[in-house]
């Protein structure tokens, strides 16, 4: 009985890992392809940059519909369908003809994304027992840190030996293999309840979201005080507020807000937002200094992001192993900690850095990511009922992916802004963008800091 258990847990981590590092991964390989797709379509920054944050806007937009069709179709259908979509999107995005196409399969591609992140994390927590799902979610966990550590090398590879074309190729066969292992190895989960599709609220929560990011997207170029910024990020505020209002006073909503009534998930909520402010920070700002300041190849950027990420794969299982043993305050307080120092090293990058520096440094940042991702996720999952894992799954993922893009578009905004002031200044253009890189990274040390007193919020309340 305890082998058939045994076989029944890696069984269905191996169906749930390769569907989720095919979704996080292809956000890191875009990451490193920015460059590329400006000099195939000769695009400025801000319009590639949409490859990534449209991805993930999309993503974070399609999260609260997730719990709805895991409550009405079963989540095991919900990954196969997003699976399968994900695979006719890749298959499309061969054919992009400029940038706008590839902006809008992207945005696909996201959609589906969006719906896999949030199935396989609620799939671990329907159909793995209790007592192994901390280490079961450090292995789901450990499918997306791999993902920026391969993802990269791969997307530098196929860049320079095929183009960017090849970005999209090579998830078909990832998607194909993910689909195979989800039909014969996940069991069926629980479907069929028959709730109302609340349309209004997705459509507050898509255009609310998307205004917003192109406020952030837009500031650089438009002020950051302009009065068209602030309309529509005005505009964006009102919208989602509205979702929110109307999502906590109807009786099936797409996001269930009760989650937030346990304590531990909503600061768990807030502190995975800012941990996405400092994982995408660095895989969006290091492959613009290494090839923008440093002319370096994509395959060479890969290879000098590749190190770090896999110190991150290495030390996300044993944090699951350590977090039954210490809990986990300890563990994303020295995580924070790590990170701060990380990042502040990584202020000071200039035309003169080398790429050790950047290997270090980049590596004690993601050890610090690795210490606090899986026990910041669990600390919150872990206090909710089973029957409403769903929903917390969707409402995590929505809030990690839309702080992330905003994050992205904000970051991108930041650098244009902060190479025209040093340009300006006097200082040669690939010295003014290694100093933008630096002063980015600068202020992406204020939500680490803002985390570090929230860090006790996690800690149980003793029982009466």
């Amino acid at each position: 009985m305890k082998e058939r258990s045994q076989a029944a847990f890696w069984s269905i981590l191996f169906a749930v890992f390769g569907g989720n590092f095919l979704a996080v991964m292809n956000t890191s390989t875009v990451n490193v392809a920015i460059p590329a797709f400006m000099k195939e379509f000769q695009a400025d920054l801000l319009a590639a940059q949409w490859t990534v944050t449209g991805f993930m806007l999309a993503a974070g937009a399609i999260a609260p519909a997730t719990g709805w069709f895991g409550a009405r179709f079963g989540f095991k259908r919900v990954y196969i369908s997003a699976l399968a979509g994900f695979f006719i999107c890749s298959f499309l995005g061969v054919f992009a003809w400029s940038i706008e196409s590839l902006i809008v399969l992207r945005i696909m591609q996201g959609i589906f994304s969006g719906m896999i992140m949030p199935a396989t994390m609620t799939i671990v927590y329907q159909t793995i027992e209790q007592k192994k799902q901390a280490y079961g979610i450090s292995l789901w966990s450990l499918s997306a840190v791999l993902a920026p550590a391969l993802g990269p090398v791969l997307a530098g590879f196929f860049i320079d030996a095929a183009g960017w074309q090849a970005l999209f190729y090579v998830n078909l066969p990832i998607a194909a293999a993910a689909i195979w292992a989800a039909a014969a190895f996940i069991p069926d989960t629980e479907a069929g309840r028959k709730i109302p599709f609340d349309l209004p609220g997705l459509l507050l929560s898509f255009f609310g979201s998307i205004l917003l990011l192109t406020a952030f997207a837009q500031a650089g170029s438009w002020g950051f005080a302009n009065g068209k910024t602030m309309a529509v990020a005005a505009t964006a505020i009102v919208l989602l507020f509205l979702f929110v209002r109307r999502e906590m006073r109807i009786q099936f909503p797409l996001l269930n807000f009760e989650v937030l009534s346990h304590r531990r998930y909503a600061f768990s909520l807030l502190l995975n937002a800012v941990l996405s402010v400092g994982l995408y920070a660095g895989a969006f700002l290091v492959p613009i200094f290494l090839q923008s300041s440093l002319n370096l190849s994509a395959f060479d950027t890969g290879i000098i992001m590749m190190p770090g990420a896999l110190v991150m794969a290495l030390f996300t299982p044993v944090t699951g192993k350590l977090y039954d043993r210490t809990g986990p305050i300890p563990l994303i307080a020295a995580g924070l900690f790590t990170m701060i120092l990380g990042t502040y090293m990584m202020g000071g990058l200039s035309v003169e850095t080398t790429a050790a520096y950047v290997i270090i440094w980049t590596s004690v940042r993601y050890l610090g990511i690795a210490l606090c991702n899986m026990p910041i996720t669990n600390a919150g999952m872990s206090s909710i009922p089973g029957q409403l894992t769903g929903y917390a799954s969707a409402l995590n993922n929505w809030a990690r992916q839309s702080i992330a893009s905003l994050s992205i578009a904000l970051f991108s905004a930041l650098f244009a802004y902060r190479s025209a002031a040093h340009i300006k200044e006097g200082t040669g253009v690939y010295a003014s963008s290694a100093a933008a890189v630096g002063d980015v990274f600068l202020y992406s040390l204020a939500p680490l800091f803002i985390a570090l007193p929230l860090v006790r919020l996690l800690k149980k309340k003793r029982p009466a």
